[in-house]
């Protein structure tokens, strides 16, 4: 596993030289900003919040806005493939990957995936004439010239312990960090405060702009989008069921509203959920007077339609800035 992890990092360190000596071309879509909300570990950073959260901040701002994402896992004949047009949603949760159609669900802006992502940010200009590509992970797709990279840094975990994949969980090794634009500290709430300046010792030497963020809960909802609120879980038997890359993290959230007992059911990270999966969870709730099951809106994407129970809830979690410093 050693010896795997750096091949690895040799081969990622080769391929970043042949970029930043343009021998491998990196290719500009004329026109239109692209900026990049990605990391340098694999998994968890909360991303997806981060997207939404920027997403609406520039529309807001009266820009046309199209996320453009790869697709992790998306099963799809068509590259790249417009997943919304910002009025409907044209493809599959399958045929798109889990972010890309959460991000459809959730937001009124087109979403295209595609593998090579200068081909789908060129088809977010030409078919919707954006004036802005936010680019969901691509940190490591070096073929597609942007603006800004925005580095999101998981504060529970945030440098993947060093050491690279499979050992560890770093994409690439650390000083990619310095093709940075500015860093973004997610889920600080979730660490003391000790670790916080620490993080910030590590990343105040590339000299870039440090904000501190959290992913704060919102609601729950029910299947059928009835909302209920957070506080409903104090004192109850809650079973936290969930395909995350940190279901740590999740239950940490979940904890602070002082829940009576919690069961965890943690599926690999893109878990395709199956009937019989709910079912075991239902069976649980049933048979061990658990008071309720809690997933993730990344999960429900993936949740078969035939799942009713009433006692199934959604836990909605939104970015929030907190502190921004070194504003270079």
């Amino acid at each position: 596993m050693g010896f795997l992890s750096i091949l690895y990092g040799m081969i990622a360190k080769f391929r970043n030289f042949l970029y930043n000596k343009g021998i491998l071309k990196i290719k500009k879509v004329e026109n239109v900003e692209i900026i990049c909300i990605g990391n340098i570990t694999v998994g968890g950073t909360g991303k997806t919040p981060a997207v939404q959260y920027f997403a609406k901040k520039y529309t807001k701002e009266g820009k046309k806005v199209v996320i453009v994402s790869r697709g992790y896992k998306g099963e799809r004949k068509v590259e790249p493939l417009i997943v919304s047009n910002g009025n409907e949603i044209l493809a599959t949760a399958k045929e798109s990957g889990d972010e890309p159609f959460l991000h459809a669900m959730s937001l009124k802006i087109p979403v295209i995936v595609g593998k090579d992502r200068y081909e789908a940010s060129f088809l977010a200009k030409q078919e919707f004439n954006a004036d802005i590509v936010l680019l969901d992970d691509g940190f490591q797709h070096r073929k597609l010239y942007r603006d800004k990279n925005i580095i999101l840094i998981d504060a529970t975990n945030p440098f993947g312990s060093e050491m690279m994949l499979p050992k560890g969980r770093l994409r690439e090794p650390l000083d990619g960090l310095k093709r940075a634009d500015e860093f973004i500290i997610t889920k600080s709430d979730l660490v003391e405060d000790k670790k916080i300046i620490g993080i910030k010792e590590k990343l105040e030497k590339y000299g870039k702009k440090i904000i501190l963020a959290i992913h704060k809960p919102y609601c729950l909802y029910d299947l059928q989008r009835n909302q209920k609120s957070l506080y409903e879980i104090e004192n109850k038997k809650v079973i936290l069921f969930s395909g995350l890359a940190n279901p740590e993290n999740f239950e940490k959230t979940v904890k602070i509203y002082k829940p009576k007992e919690i069961l965890r059911m943690d599926f690999n990270d893109h878990y395709d959920f199956k009937k019989e999966d709910i079912q075991e969870a239902e069976k649980k709730l049933e048979n061990n007077n658990y008071d309720m099951i809690i997933i993730t809106e990344k999960d429900l994407v993936k949740f078969p339609k035939i799942i009713k129970n009433e006692n199934i809830y959604i836990l909605r979690i939104e970015f929030e800035i907190m502190e921004e410093s070194n504003d270079k």
